[in-house]
């Protein structure tokens, strides 16, 4: 009797290390699925810009003008030559307890608040401002940072498209008239300059996510203000 309830233990423990035995591999193997699922997914988004939505341009086009002229390593296109009007400046001193400015971009549908700063903090969010360069509204050279990722877009504007930006003293347009691709050292591009315009960088290729090794570049020259 002995004997046999002992082999009848052996028994038992068998199937129940058997049972365990299929239910971790059947754990393995639902663990396994949902990796490469996600994995696939992650893939997906990273490469699809280069399939979807037209072809990641690095300069922007306009429309019956002149082609782009080749200078160094990037073109750049050349804005037909049209007198600026006059803008109407709403005073700027800057942010207000550092609240964002909305941009607008009509001709391709995006919006978004830019936030102060262009560190990951900020850019993993929203667009952000250069704190060295001046605030919208302000003589110079106005400087906003986006992620590639999330300009995907950018790369259908066209000399002429507008830029839009609201901030607590008022509207400021401006109009896109060139685009270059430079080294992402360059710092040349947000120069201090004595007319007022606006500067975006991203980085380049747009599609590339965290592997892009240049920066794109589009500049628009400010075409009025409503107060």
């Amino acid at each position: 009797m002995a004997l046999h309830l002992r082999a009848a233990g052996r028994v038992d423990s068998r199937l129940a290390s058997g049972v365990e035995s299929r239910r971790l591999a059947g754990f393995l193997l639902a663990a396994g699925s949902i990796a490469l699922v996600v994995g696939a997914a992650i893939l997906f988004t990273s490469f699809a810009p280069m399939f979807m939505g037209g072809s990641d341009s690095a300069t922007v086009t306009a429309r019956n003008v002149s082609p782009p002229m080749q200078s160094g390593n990037f073109a750049t296109v050349v804005a037909p030559a049209t007198p600026s009007p006059s803008p109407a400046l709403a005073p700027s001193s800057g942010p207000i307890d550092g609240v964002t400015f909305e941009m607008r971009v009509p001709a391709i549908g995006y919006r978004a608040m830019v936030r102060n700063g262009v560190g990951s903090n900020v850019l993993d969010f929203d667009p952000g401002h250069y704190p060295g360069t001046p605030w919208p509204g302000q003589p110079g050279n106005v400087g906003v940072a986006g992620h590639n990722t999330y300009w995907l877009s950018f790369n259908r504007l066209r000399v002429g498209d507008r830029v839009e930006i609201r901030t607590q003293h008022g509207l400021y347009v401006y109009e896109i008239n060139g685009s270059s691709v430079v080294d992402p050292n360059d710092r040349t591009v947000l120069s201090a300059t004595s007319d007022q315009r606006l500067t975006l960088t991203t980085c380049y290729p747009l599609w590339a996510g965290v592997f892009a090794t240049k920066r794109l570049i589009f500049t628009a020259r400010e075409i009025g203000g409503v107060a």
